[in-house]
C-alpha cells in the first residue's frame, strides 16, 4: 500500500521530463546508499566538531610574516 508522501512523489514525478526523473532516480539511489540519519548524527557527536575547534588555535605563530611569505615569495 501507497502512503501519500509515495503517491505524491508519483504524481510529481509524473509531470517532468524523463531527464528529470532520472535525475530523481539517481538521487534516490544515493539516499538509499547513505548510512541513516540517525548514525550519521552518532557518528559527528563522537569526534570534535569543527565549531568546537575553532577558535583553538592562536593564530600568533601560524600567521607570523605570512603576508610576506605568500606575497612575496620569502620563506623563512
Amino acid at each position: 500500500m501507497r502512503t501519500a508522501l509515495q503517491s505524491e512523489l508519483l504524481e510529481k514525478c509524473n509531470k517532468l521530463p524523463g531527464e528529470r526523473v532520472r535525475e530523481v532516480l539517481d538521487f534516490a539511489e544515493f539516499l538509499a546508499s547513505r548510512p541513516p540519519a540517525s548514525s550519521r548524527g552518532k557518528r559527528a557527536r563522537r569526534g570534535r566538531s569543527l565549531r568546537a575547534f575553532v577558535g583553538g588555535v592562536r593564530h600568533g605563530g601560524l600567521a607570523r610574516d605570512i603576508d610576506h611569505a605568500l606575497y612575496n615569495g620569502a620563506v623563512r
